[in-house]
């Protein structure tokens, strides 16, 4: 994965599974508080970031600018031109904060042309989980809450990715791009072109 930098923030110019599209990332597991025994033991983040120092040393300077959410946001507009199609927020890590969660309210509010999604466990967190509704109501927003067998369900009205077999996946769309179906998360859409809908994902 290439990263651009800034000297505020560096912006992900997306892989080979998420295609052409614009991604930001903070640490795993320190940014994580929803993160379940399962998913610490199966995050495929953890072991991105313990391959690839590059994204270590990005993420972790990404956490650092989230710290100030005024110039957080401020950084971070001037990185999203106003026609990006797309941006997913957290490749790795996760919504740490309510005032983290604030600041990503008002950044996709002024980048309204701009689709933004991402897949968090933070709804397990009650001081987290209400910024997270106002932030899923913005129309440019895509939340899913991230859970696994270990976990309950989410609260009725999240679309919800489901992860390693879970048997209350009955519904929920398989990942096309895991299943070959499509080339990247780019061509197939499905979780930020649409507003409605459960995902399925393998363990990766």
């Amino acid at each position: 994965m290439t990263q651009t930098a800034t000297k505020e923030v560096r912006i992900g110019n997306g892989n080979q599974k998420i295609g052409p599209l614009a991604t930001f990332s903070l640490p795993s597991e320190t940014t994580c508080p929803g993160a379940s025994e399962w998913c610490s033991q199966n995050c495929y983040a953890i072991r991105m970031e313990k391959r690839w120092f590059n994204c270590c040393d990005a993420y972790a300077f990404n956490f650092l600018a989230s710290l100030d959410s005024e110039s957080f946001v401020e950084s971070m507009l001037s990185r999203i031109p106003p026609d990006l199609p797309a941006l997913r927020i957290h490749v790795g890590g996760d919504f740490y904060s309510a005032f983290y969660v604030e600041a990503w309210r008002q950044i996709s509010e002024q980048r309204p042309l701009t689709h933004f999604w991402a897949y968090t466990r933070s709804w397990v967190i009650p001081e987290i989980r209400e910024p997270l509704e106002e932030l899923k109501a913005l129309p440019n927003v895509e939340l899913f809450a991230s859970t696994d067998p270990s976990m309950p369900l989410p609260p009725e009205g999240w679309r919800i990715a489901f992860v390693g077999g879970d048997p209350r996946a009955n519904g929920a769309k398989r990942c096309p791009t895991q299943q070959g179906k499509v080339g990247s998360c780019w061509q197939c859409g499905y979780c930020f072109r649409q507003s409605e809908g459960d995902i399925a994902f393998k363990v990766h």
